[in-house]
């Protein structure tokens, strides 16, 4: 099967050098954060890359190990760069606000349960953090239960910038797995793997019974204020999965880039959704269940300016839709990308796949 890859001329010998070995090994290998090489799969840039390259993080500074709830509020808040070590398993009774300049990764089996089913019901909320970094870590919510919380999300992102989320398995949010919202902007989602596994739960003041909705990106039709010009995401090899139903993602504003993710849930009224001012280019996507192939795109805003490209998909036909006068955005950054039929095998495989299969003792 022939691999495509999208490389600036700096990165030709990496390019080459991966035919013979795992990409890995010509990474940023100066990072202190990295996993050993042998638990990436050979597609796996082991960076943020796309709207989120140059992330840092806590950049390997001020290491520390938590295993409680205390410790972890502790170690993330504030701006001063820190690398924080999850281990075990961490439960929450309230959303934690991060800071900036941190990276926060799971040890092997780390896992931050919430199961509030109210106000508090988030995990991580970055609100105007910059410079964050999320990898390894299994974050579990209460499941989808439509109270209209505010950033009732396992991963809150409320006007944060230059974000990096990586081989995280995001389950159960009770408002959304996680939404990007207010201006945030210069976003990574790598490798990670959200899904549902608690039936939801109806009744809430907010209506909707069946609020399995993953990733919001710009949360108003009426914020161009703040959201215009901002809300780049960048979404590779991630995983929607069991129960997702709507919003993987669901874009305002933003430019969204989505590529080698894989769309198999049974539930979904939509996949990629549209609305003001999205400007969204999606390839090598697979969508392999019948629910995926016949929802894998809808117009949420009938009457909002647009753009959509769908390319090269194992599943469903491409698409370009335009609406408006802005122009279409086509990735121009470097990228390791591949055929859409091998999405499956390489996004599921439980070695080196999508969700927390990083080797971090």
């Amino acid at each position: 099967m022939k691999t495509s890859i999208i490389k600036s001329i700096t990165g030709i010998a990496c390019a080459l050098f991966l035919a013979i070995v795992t990409f890995s090994a010509c990474s940023n290998n100066d990072d202190k954060e990295k996993p050993f090489p042998a638990s990436l799969s050979p597609y796996d840039m082991n960076r943020p890359v796309g709207f989120g390259q140059g992330i840092t993080g806590g950049n390997g500074q001020n290491p520390v190990t938590v295993n409680t709830a205390d410790a972890l509020i502790a170690a993330v808040s504030g701006t001063n760069a820190a690398t924080v070590y999850v281990e075990g398993q961490i439960t929450l009774h309230n959303t934690i606000p991060v800071g900036s300049n941190k990276t926060i990764i799971g040890r092997n089996g780390a896992t931050i349960i919430n199961h509030e089913q109210n106000e508090n019901a988030g995990i991580f909320l970055l609100r105007g953090s910059s410079n964050i970094i999320i990898r390894n870590l299994t974050l579990k919510g209460p499941g989808a239960y439509d109270i209209d919380v505010n950033y009732g999300d396992n991963i809150s992102l409320v006007g944060a910038v230059n974000v990096w989320v990586d081989h995280c398995d995001v389950q159960d949010g009770i408002d959304g797995n996680m939404d990007i919202v207010e201006g945030s902007d210069n976003i990574c989602v790598s490798w990670t793997h959200f899904r549902y596994l608690i039936d939801p739960k109806s009744g809430g003041s907010g209506g909707n019974n069946n609020h399995r909705f993953s990733n919001l990106v710009g949360g108003k039709d009426n914020n161009m204020e703040i959201d215009g010009g901002h809300l780049n995401c960048t979404f590779i090899n991630c995983w929607w999965g069991e129960g997702c139903s709507e919003r993987c993602p669901r874009v305002r504003f933003g430019k969204v880039h989505v590529v080698n993710c894989l769309y198999n849930s049974n539930d979904f009224d939509d996949c990629i959704a549209y609305g003001v001012y999205s400007n969204i280019y999606a390839e090598k996507c697979a969508f392999t269940t019948k629910s995926a192939q016949d929802n894998y795109l809808r117009d949420r805003h009938k009457d909002a300016d647009f753009n959509v490209v769908l390319k090269d998909c194992y599943g469903v036909e491409d698409v370009v839709l335009k609406q408006g006068d802005r122009s279409q955005f086509i990735p121009t950054y470097s990228y390791v990308s591949y055929d859409a039929n091998m999405v499956e095998s390489v996004v599921t495989d439980t070695r080196t796949g999508a969700g927390p299969t990083l080797d971090i003792e």
